[in-house]
């Protein structure tokens, strides 16, 4: 069951700076922009905002790191200025998320804030049930024990709940009459707690259907104003150790060809430019090579010196420099790749050479998975 196509009114201002991913709170994002005078462009680049982009970024990055969501809280609502902040923040986060091409990282970003979403509507009585139809075909509640306990129907428990483990979660262990599902408490939870418990599902779906729809409307213009947020956010992502593969095992062939030709160029004596250095320094680190293996690359450099440029590997490493993005690296020169010499590269949202590594690694699971169904015996039916 989708979410309902009219959602209720919500118009206190406080509420839609914290609870930004609301539908209801497009309108007011809409209107924050046009009555500052801030333009996309402004968001993006403008000085006095660097702050929002700086609060921006944090978001991206601690769902990229932290499993259990962003931090919950807000800045002051009370001002104008503090909930232009928390509005304009998630916003901006919402693009570099976008803006990386990543599954990865949309899917976390959406994990991030679905789970923000969850704990503060867990203990926000004021305005629970509002959120609570925006998300969900209905909800009722009544009082039990002193206890307020919330019900909602079937069809949205049924949708919602077996993506939530744990037997609470489980059809037969829910109390129902007439259609409705009981969200009694749980040991450690109350029902309003359960019922944003689920909730969060949704929003997730959410914002993981809204991500999809921005990133189909993204240009390269676009992308490349984003590329040095985008590079720090798939540097951390490619630096988890909970990744869907180990940057560490990422084997030669994996490596994307601007950081080959830079190592290409080392090793048969040509003096690698400044950005080069630098870029095939970071890239190492972020691929989890040993600093060790990465001063080796440099060792067939005319100015080489071991001394010199162990310390200068080692402040990138220290520094965790994030690698340059294509564009960048195009405008460099750094980028070996013309049109149709590379299928990966030629790919659409193929924006970073970390993105190259996650492709590169996919595509090859995804062939060896079918060679081995194809090596796999035909199972035939007993006579």
């Amino acid at each position: 069951m989708p979410m309902p196509m009219r959602p209720p009114l919500i118009d206190d201002a406080k509420v839609l700076a914290r609870y930004p991913f609301l539908p209801q709170s497009a309108d007011h994002t809409r209107t924050l922009l046009s009555d500052n005078g801030i333009s996309m462009e402004d968001l993006l680049s403008a000085a006095w905002l660097s702050d929002i982009r700086r609060k921006g970024d944090m978001r991206v990055k601690d769902s990229v790191l932290h499993d259990d969501g962003i931090e919950q809280r807000s800045g002051d609502l009370s001002t104008e200025l503090g909930r232009m902040s928390e509005s304009l923040s998630f916003l901006y986060a919402m693009m570099v998320a976008c803006a990386t091409f990543d599954e990865r990282v949309t899917a976390r970003w959406a994990e991030g804030e679905s789970t923000r979403a969850d704990k503060l509507l867990g203990n926000d009585t004021a305005i629970f049930e509002k959120v609570a139809t925006t998300y969900l075909s209905n909800i009722r509640k009544e009082t039990k024990a002193a206890e307020i306990i919330y019900s909602i129907p079937l069809t949205d428990f049924i949708e919602l709940s077996p993506r939530i483990s744990g037997d609470y979660w489980r059809l037969p262990n829910r109390p129902m009459k007439d259609g409705w599902i009981e969200m009694g408490p749980s040991t450690s939870e109350n029902s309003q707690q359960r019922v944003a418990r689920l909730i969060k599902e949704r929003i997730r779906e959410d914002l993981r259907n809204r991500c999809d729809e921005r990133m189909e409307k993204i240009d390269e213009g676009f992308a490349e104003k984003l590329s040095e947020p985008v590079g720090a956010v798939l540097t951390i992502l490619q630096s988890r150790s909970t990744l869907d593969f180990e940057a560490g095992e990422a084997t030669r062939s994996d490596w994307p060809p601007c950081m080959e030709i830079a190592i290409k160029e080392l090793s048969m004596g040509e003096n690698l430019n400044h950005s080069g250095r630098v870029f095939l320094a970071a890239i190492s680190a972020a691929l989890g090579l040993e600093q060790e293996q990465c001063a080796s690359f440099f060792q067939g450099a005319p100015d080489y010196n071991p001394e010199t440029t162990k310390y200068q590997i080692g402040h990138v490493y220290d520094r965790e420099y994030t690698p340059a993005g294509c564009s960048r690296l195009k405008m460099d020169g750094r980028c070996p790749v013309s049109p149709g010499d590379d299928p990966i590269c030629d790919r659409p949202k193929m924006k970073h050479p970390l993105s190259y590594v996650w492709w590169k690694q996919r595509d090859r699971a995804r062939q060896e998975e079918q060679e081995n169904f194809k090596d796999e015996p035909m199972e035939t039916a007993n006579p």
